[in-house]
């Protein structure tokens, strides 16, 4: 069922433009609420009735609020620019529902830059869990390979990037039930020249599928660290951009987490300390090492690069 002008725009004009200290967002979060998709915290709910935008659904007669899927779009450039925010909007035009999945057709344009940009994102609760399968359709920028998302955790869709500036425009999206903390600001440069991360009894998932640790208890601390993954390959990860070699900006460190993002393939890194030393939002650079990827049947690995 498709549902028109599903998805009013916010145009984003300054007086809607959330600023931080290295980025601005554009307009308000926009919220999608996927009443119609069976959710399972617990046993298998299913769910009816018509979707509604940015209002939660009716209560249940008891008196316990319904627990309904949602997506949550924030919209932010990167590299804080006034005139940026004031020149784009952002929303959702249709919405195509199945019983088990909804599709969600998404834009963002720029008109001063003349940039339209789309992408179709569909969600499928998996039964039973507190995980949405999410895929990426119908868009000429380069989008992730089909993800398993845990409830409440984000995926950063870059739009457009300007090589000589820096400024990036980004939907983050996230996915699940509860109540959700948006954004404070965007991720940032560390300063240090010598910083170094700090991978500590990492639990790994790629694309969202839990991946086994050759050595779960193992602790490294360097400015350049590797991790080998069965059937991936090598990539190696540093807080400095190191473009002489080859290194690319992929992805974001926050706490105790890590999250990178190579050739649509996403990377979590959860572990049990401080990836930085600070308490900030810091980009991570990556690069893919040549090769066949690893055989270890042992797990996943990782060690400081020299």
């Amino acid at each position: 069922m498709k549902l028109a002008g599903f998805f009013s725009v916010i145009f984003a004009i300054s007086a809607l433009a959330q600023s931080a200290q290295y980025g601005t967002r554009i307009g308000q979060i926009q919220t999608v609420y996927l009443r119609d998709i069976p959710v399972a915290p617990g046993p298998t709910v299913p769910f009816a009735g018509p979707a509604r935008i940015g209002e939660l659904p009716a209560r249940e007669a008891g008196g316990t609020p319904a627990v309904v899927p949602k997506a949550e779009f924030e919209t932010w450039v990167e590299q804080r620019s006034k005139d940026y925010a004031e020149s784009v909007l952002a929303g959702s035009t249709d919405i195509e529902r199945s019983p088990e999945k909804a599709t969600v057709h998404r834009f963002v344009r720029d008109n001063f830059r003349n940039l339209y940009v789309t992408y179709t994102m569909t969600f499928e609760p998996i039964a039973r869990t507190d995980t949405f399968r999410v895929t990426f359709a119908d868009s000429a920028v380069p989008y992730p390979v089909p993800q398993i998302l845990r409830d409440g955790e984000t995926i950063a869709l870059t739009l457009a990037a300007d090589a000589r500036t820096g400024r990036r425009l980004v939907d983050y999206i996230r996915v699940g039930t509860g109540v959700t903390r948006s954004r404070a600001s965007v991720p940032r440069d560390v300063y240090a020249e010598d910083a170094e991360l700090t991978i500590a009894q990492p639990r790994l998932r790629s694309n969202g599928v839990e991946q086994r640790a050759a050595n779960p208890s193992a602790k490294v601390s360097a400015p350049v660290i590797w991790v080998d993954i069965p059937g991936q390959g090598r990539y190696d990860l540093s807080f400095r951009p190191r473009a002489d070699q080859g290194f690319e900006r992929a992805g974001e460190v926050s706490e105790n987490s890590l999250v990178f993002s190579v050739g649509g393939n996403i990377f979590r890194l959860d572990c049990a300390d401080r990836v930085a030393t600070g308490s900030g939002t810091y980009n991570i650079y990556a690069r893919k090492e040549p090769g066949d990827p690893p055989a270890d049947s042992a797990g996943f690995t990782f060690g400081a690069s020299k």
